[in-house]
This record gives structure tokens, C-alpha cells and sequence, in this order.
């Protein structure tokens, strides 16, 4: 698109403007008029054979088809016919991807019902280019010169954004004195007092758009248990966070005010990631120092803070408390009062965002076999199977009748569909849920129907059937009515169980590696307490079923992943096979894709599994199962350094907004939850936040490799995820290096390198030289030593090691 050399915010302005003249009868006049008596020439996108004047009437019809009641389906399909076949009268398909062309030539072909959203990708494609190119021309026209004269549109824009100005302080909060801080007691010696009009209008306290300051608390005292000291400051809470630090009193005044500018962040938390807020007496043994409640916060990732008040603030910390509650569980049971839905993140047009999966552009670029599987949207108002995504893959061989039946049989109607299929032996990996044969062993035809044509449609090889549970609790489950396959009843399968722990068992671990890495220690002791949680051993448990999967891909066996209902641990396992066999999902894009499809879209649960804005901690549907993933993700990082395009960062901020609900990626269960939101509408994608700072998540040493990966499971092969585990350790931070200090390593590490290189560049001449005298049948010359070379120095025992991500040292 052609660029405009404006002022950085200009553009947010011109779109701003150009939606607002689509708003307005008169100005589509005379843009219209514009585009007629424009030279042809002067059009660039009449090159690709299509018609600006097409393209504004196309993005104007579907606007007001938006808008239209009963005929909205026939209407639909006149915008279809008259702008987005290859032989339409008015040419706008020029503009679309052949994937997007494909997607909708497949809707308005299947004769199924249309929905409402069937335009939404072609018309953000197309204003973006009526936007970005024939309106640029338009904005320095007369006409547009008459266009502002009449309507005054563009009057005082300039572009500039306008100073936020942070939320009044509250009256509760204004008159709160700060005690100065006494080493090592709570107690006070002076006043210090936060006056409302000390708050800088341009402090940044508020730093997101859409961040607004909502409480202040000035009487309060952290206790540090790890370092053992008292820390007394000031504790800030928006909508999105709270933020507690101490200040520094300007000098020269017993009564001094307090400077925010010299706030010093001591520890900030997501109120979302809240799991738990307790408000306490006092402890007895610190009552006699003034202290009468404690207020104690527990987080959804590990961390714990504990507030005290002093006797004269009883108010306050109820306030607060109050405030907490509020935003951290909103009443709204719509989650509308998360923060994801006050954020106002902006990001450009060209960053892909919710866009970044679509199940056409996924199946071409696999090169999905279509004379072998089909895309259908049997499941298109989520009446077959509500956590379902509404398109799914089957074998095409499939009628949509003949899946009826399956999807009764299978728990949850979770039937057998495509996840993917190797480019080179076109061996298959589908996932499905459990089937409810129970105890009297019930059988379906159809589903034994659909895995044998499974298995034609993966090149006739025998089609393994991994059951991700343990034996024991799938036998279990028949007296639930539910269970496993009778192998006896589907030929040509076979078989096995991958002995996976349910959540329940990945709950409990995962709680004792909280408590434990709380008392990070440096001793034996407490690397047997690590192995006793059995976090890394259930983590094993899951790579090694992935593992088999992708061994029996390779030897092109076709696979059906499945557990109990299939949005857990078959998730893990469909993810991570495709991340060790296809090297794309080892991009940044494709890991995105990877996640949005193989989670997100097949419906597992988020919502319960780390239970947004619900108070209800002790919830036995919690458990870390996606944070389990993202471990076994950083497992393979480590152990192929080489083989992902993104690096370690991308994996910490994933965690981070898994918790924080900054974004909408991880709001509700199903795709129809978030549809029925209008979570995309209301809501900034993660991704458009990573793809706007991509060079950020770039892994330096990255090298493109198609090779499937071969994880080592043996003895101490899988390590803690220290930066994630461990962050919050408070011994731990103590030994944490600080910014600078780990530039400066970085610096010297670089230096030392490059000399290196040098060296190595200097000796392959000097071989390259030695060779070319042999075959002349010369005396290689002698290698003369380097005049710099350092004098030999005995080899030093390490002393400790630093972890380049968190900076803190390891003996």
C-alpha cells in the first residue's frame, strides 16, 4: 500500500476519516465522483484488473447487507455473484487470496446456510486497499477540499493524541498520610502525605490504553518474608493491575510530599491472575508493632503477597479488599468485566491478529489431499458438537449423514477429524473423545466405518489408536457409560494406552511445585522435594506419547489421538506431534497457528481450566494443562536450540497473558463462546500484540530444518523451567543481576566471540593455503603464531552459572 510521510499518528486519523466519510451520503458522492473522473491510469489497482469504483461500492453493499433483516441470505449471494466470482461483472476477487477465493467458493457452492460473517475477510481486504490507496488520492483532491468545506469533518484534526488524564484520587485515599520506613520494623518516625493535587496528570501509573487508576493506598507495609524486612510504600490499583512501591520524601521538610515520580516498583501483579484474597488479623507477635490486619494474595502463577495495615487504616484495608474483588471476579457472568474488554490496544492494519488461523489457508498450505478428505460445516451453528470449531475435516469418502450416528457415540460428540497428514507418506493424525461403548460394550457402524475410511484415506496402513489415559481409568469409565474401542469391532487397528494422569494428578503436582519453588533452595534436599512433586516426571509421561506418535507418522502409520473428552490431554498430544513433525509450527506464525487450531478452535478449556475472574479457587475443574504444554514446548527448545524461530521470551509472555486477561486469546471454552462475546469485535488479539514486536521473539541461532524431531527422555534430559517456576522465588531474586550487569555480560560474551571468529577465519586460510602447496607439490609455508596469543592459563573450576533469561546465578 502507498505511504503517507505524515506524523506518526496520521494514520490513525485518516482511517478514523475515512470511516466517518462512508458514514456520510455526501462524501460517498463525491468520492464516487472522484473515482469516475479519475484517469484509469492513474489507478494502480486497475493493473490487477480490478475497479476502484467496484471495490467502494462492493465495501458499501455489504455494509448495508449488514443491515438487512430476512433477505440477508439472498442478498448475500447477489454480493457474491456480482463481485467475488472470477467472472463477475464488477471484478473485486483480484484483490483476495486464492485461499480466501477458495473459502468462499466453497460456502456459496455447498448450499448450506449463510453466515453472517462470510464477507467479514474479503471486506477488511478490500477497504484496506480503497483505504490505503484510491482515498490517499481522494484526501488531496478539491473534491475533498468541498467535502470538508460542507461538513466540517476534518476540522482540528491534527493527528496529535490527546494527554490521558489519570482517574481522581479518591476522598477515602487523599487525606491517608505514608509513614517513613524504620529498618527492619513497621514502625514510623515521620509524616509524608499524597495531596490529590500532587498526581502528575502525565505520571504514567496507567500504562495501557484503556488503564484507569481506581484506588490508592497510602498507610501500608509489605513484609518481605524471604528477605526477612519491612518495606513501606504506596499500593496503586487500576483496572488491569495493582502496583505497590516506595517513594522518596523530598528533602528539607519534616512534612514532606510524596514525589511519584521517584516511585520505585517493588512487585506489580494482573488482578486477573488473582486466585485467592484473604483478609486476616495480625499475627500476635506483630500487633504490639502497630500492625492489626493482614491482607494476604494469592496468584493463578505462583506468586504471594502479604499486606499490613496498621490500627488507624481498618477502612481502608476493607476498601481494598472490596476494590480487589471487584475487578479480580467481576459480577458480570458474561466475563464482560474482565480488562480484555476495556483494553484499547491499537495495532497496524498489516499485523496479523485474530486473522492468523483460517482452516482453508492451513489445509493448502499442508496440502491437505481433497480428493482424499473434505472440508465440511455440518457442525456450522454448533449443533453436533458445541466445543467443536464449526468447519471440520473428514475423510471424503464421509457423507454428512453418515457422521450422524458418530456423533452420538463419541463423548461430547468429539468424532474423529483431521488434525493433520504427512506431505510425503499422507499418514493422518485425527483426534476424537472416548466412545460410550460402557460396560455392555456397545458398538456403532458408523464410527467403525469412519476410522476404516480413515485408514484408506491415509494410504491403507494400519491406524493406531493412542489412548492417552491409563488403562485403569479407561476401564473405569465403562461404568460410566463411557470406555475405549473393542479393537475385535474396527479392523485392521490397534491399540494403547499412553498412561497420562488425569487433572487432578497434574493439579496436585503442579500445587507443590508452587509451594516448593517458593523455599528455592541450592542443596540436595531440595532437588528430592523437585523430584517428589513429580511435575517433571508427568511432563515426561507426555512427551513420550507424543514421541510415539510422531515414530509412527514417520513409518506411516496413520494415528487417532484421543483421551476422555479430548480437549486436554489429546490436545497436548496432537500439538506436540505436529511441532516435532512439521517445521513450520517451529515458526513464530506457525506456532501461533498451531495453537489457535490445536486449542483454541477444538474447544479446550480455559475458562474452567484457569478460571477467569471466578473466586472459586478450590475449583476441582483448575489445572495447568495448557502451562504444561508450553513446558514440554520449552523442553524441546532447550533440546534443539536450533530448530525454532522464536526464542524463550515468546513462551514467558504466553504465560503471562494465559493469567492476565490483557487479551481475549484466551477468554471462554468454545469457538461458539466467544462468537456468541463477539470476543474478536470487542477484544485485541495476543498475537497482533507479538506480531507488532516480532524481532523481540526472534531466536538468533535459528536454523530451518524439515527433519521431524527425536526428544531425548532419558535420565536427566528435562530440566525445571526456571525463568517461569522460578521467577517469583524471593531467595532467588536476591541473586538476580541487574539489567545493566547482564548488557555488560552480553558485551563481553559478544567481544569474545567475534575474536574468536577472527581466529578461525585467519586458520581456515592458513589451510586453505597448506592445501593448494600440496597440490602443487609445494612445502606448505609454516603457520606463524599469532603475535596476541594469549599465554596457556591453567583451566579454572566454574564457579557458578548465570541464566541468560532471568539474570540470577546458580551455584
Amino acid at each position: 500500500p502507498m505511504m503517507m510521510t505524515t506524523s506518526p499518528n496520521a494514520g490513525r486519523v485518516l482511517k478514523s476519516t475515512f470511516h466517518d466519510l462512508l458514514c456520510e451520503p455526501r462524501g460517498v458522492k463525491l468520492f464516487e465522483q472522484f473515482l469516475a473522473n479519475e484517469n484509469i491510469s492513474a489507478d494502480p489497482l486497475s493493473s490487477s484488473g480490478v475497479s476502484a469504483r467496484a471495490c467502494l461500492q462492493f465495501i458499501l453493499e455489504v455494509e448495508d447487507n449488514n443491515r438487512t433483516g430476512p433477505d440477508w441470505g439472498k442478498k448475500a449471494n447477489d454480493i457474491y455473484n456480482n463481485y467475488l466470482q472470477d467472472k463477475s461483472p464488477h471484478q473485486v476477487c483480484g484483490l483476495l487470496p486464492q485461499s480466501t477465493k477458495f473459502e468462499l467458493d466453497n460456502i456459496f457452492h455447498s448450499g448450506k446456510d449463510i453466515q453472517s460473517d462470510v464477507f467479514n475477510k474479503a471486506y477488511d481486504i478490500v477497504y484496506e486497499h480503497v483505504k490505503e490507496d484510491s482515498f490517499k488520492r481522494f484526501v488531496r483532491s478539491a473534491l475533498f477540499s468541498e467535502y470538508q468545506r460542507e461538513t466540517g469533518s476534518l476540522s482540528g484534526s491534527t493527528g496529535a493524541t490527546q494527554p490521558r488524564t489519570p482517574s481522581a484520587p479518591s476522598s477515602s485515599s487523599s487525606s491517608s498520610s505514608l509513614s517513613s520506613q524504620t529498618p527492619n520494623t513497621p514502625g514510623h518516625t515521620s509524616q509524608l502525605s499524597l495531596q490529590p493535587h500532587q498526581i502528575n496528570e502525565n505520571m504514567v501509573l496507567c500504562k495501557l490504553p484503556g488503564e484507569k487508576l481506581i484506588f490508592k493506598v497510602v498507610r501500608i507495609v509489605i513484609f518481605d518474608a524471604g528477605l526477612r524486612e519491612w518495606v513501606r510504600g504506596l499500593l496503586f490499583i487500576t483496572n488491569f493491575r495493582l502496583e505497590f512501591g516506595n517513594v522518596t520524601a523530598q528533602a528539607g521538610t519534616q512534612s514532606a510530599h510524596v514525589d511519584l515520580d521517584t516511585l520505585d516498583t517493588i512487585c506489580e501483579m494482573p488482578l486477573a491472575a488473582i486466585s485467592r484474597i484473604e483478609k486476616k488479623l495480625a499475627p500476635s507477635k506483630i500487633v504490639a508493632q502497630g500492625i492489626e490486619y493482614t491482607i494476604e494474595i494469592l496468584s493463578k502463577d505462583g506468586r504471594r503477597l502479604d499486606f499490613y495495615f496498621e490500627l488507624e487504616s481498618a477502612d481502608i484495608s476493607s476498601t481494598m479488599v472490596r476494590t480487589l474483588r471487584k475487578f479480580a471476579f467481576p459480577d458480570e457472568k458474561d466475563k464482560s468485566g474482565l480488562f480484555a474488554f476495556q483494553y484499547k490496544g491499537t495495532f497496524p492494519a498489516s499485523v496479523k491478529g485474530w486473522g492468523i488461523y483460517n482452516i482453508y489457508e492451513e489445509s493448502l498450505r499442508q496440502r491437505v489431499p481433497f480428493d482424499k478428505w473434505r472440508v465440511t460445516d455440518i457442525n456450522h451453528d454448533y449443533g453436533k458438537c458445541s466445543s467443536y470449531p464449526s468447519r471440520l475435516i473428514v475423510p471424503a469418502s464421509v457423507s454428512d449423514e453418515a457422521l450422524e450416528p458418530v456423533f452420538e457415540f463419541r463423548s461430547k460428540g468429539r468424532i474423529p477429524v483431521l488434525s493433520w497428514v504427512h506431505p510425503l507418506n499422507g499418514a493422518s493424525i485425527t483426534r476424537s473423545s472416548q466412545p460410550l461403548t460402557g460396560l455392555r460394550q456397545a458398538r456403532c457402524q458408523a464410527d467403525e466405518d469412519l476410522l476404516s475410511e480413515i485408514i484408506l484415506s491415509s494410504g491403507g496402513r494400519s491406524l493406531y489408536l493412542l489412548d492417552a489415559r491409563p488403562k485403569a481409568n479407561a476401564v473405569g469409565n465403562t461404568v460410566k457409560g463411557m470406555g475405549f474401542e473393542n479393537i475385535a469391532n474396527y479392523s485392521n487397528c490397534y491399540l494403547e494406552f499412553m498412561d497420562i494422569p488425569n487433572i487432578h494428578v497434574i493439579r496436585e503436582s503442579h500445587q507443590k511445585l508452587d509451594a516448593l519453588c517458593q523455599s528455592y533452595g541450592n542443596d540436595e534436599s531440595w532437588y528430592a522435594q523437585l523430584d517428589a512433586t513429580k511435575w517433571l516426571a508427568l511432563l515426561r509421561f507426555v512427551l513420550a506419547a507424543a514421541a510415539r506418535t510422531v515414530s509412527l507418522v514417520e513409518e506411516g502409520y496413520p494415528v487417532l489421538l484421543h483421551c476422555s473428552d479430548g480437549w486436554d490431554r489429546t490436545a497436548q498430544l496432537s500439538s506436540l506431534a505436529l511441532l516435532m513433525l512439521d517445521s513450520y509450527h517451529r515458526t513464530l506464525q506457525g506456532f501461533q497457528v498451531l495453537i489457535e487450531k490445536e486449542w483454541i478452535a477444538f474447544g479446550h478449556k480455559f475458562q474452567e481450566r484457569l478460571g477467569h475472574g471466578d473466586e472459586n479457587h478450590a475449583d476441582k475443574e483448575r489445572a495447568p494443562i495448557f502451562l504444561q504444554f508450553l513446558d514440554a514446548v520449552h523442553q524441546l527448545t532447550i533440546q534443539f536450540p536450533c530448530s525454532f524461530e522464536f526464542n524463550g521470551k515468546l513462551l514467558h509472555t504466553i504465560v503471562e497473558h494465559l493469567y492476565s486477561c490483557q487479551f481475549g486469546t484466551f477468554l471462554y471454552n468454545t469457538e461458539q463462546e466467544r462468537q456468541r462475546h463477539r470476543v474478536r469485535e470487542r477484544t485485541v488479539s495476543l498475537w497482533s500484540y507479538v506480531n507488532a514486536n516480532a524481532e523481540e521473539y526472534m531466536n538468533p541461532f535459528y536454523l530451518p530444518d524439515d527433519t521431524a524431531l527425536q526428544v531425548s527422555l532419558h535420565g536427566d534430559s528435562l530440566v525445571l523451567w526456571r525463568p517461569v517456576f522460578l521467577r517469583w522465588s524471593r531467595r532467588l531474586m536476591r541473586n538476580t543481576l541487574t539489567a545493566e550487569m547482564r548488557a555488560d555480560m552480553m558485551r563481553k560474551q559478544t567481544e569474545q566471540m567475534a575474536k574468536k571468529m577472527k581466529d578461525m577465519e585467519k586458520e581456515i586460510e592458513t589451510l586453505r593455503a597448506t592445501v593448494a602447496a600440496f597440490r602443487r607439490g609445494e612445502t606448505p609455508p609454516e603457520a606463524e603464531p599469532a603475535p596476541d596469543d594469549p599465554v596457556p592459563q591453567p583451566r579454572q573450576e566454574r564457579q557458578g552459572s548465570i541464566d541468560p533469561l532471568t539474570g540470577a546465578v546458580f551455584s
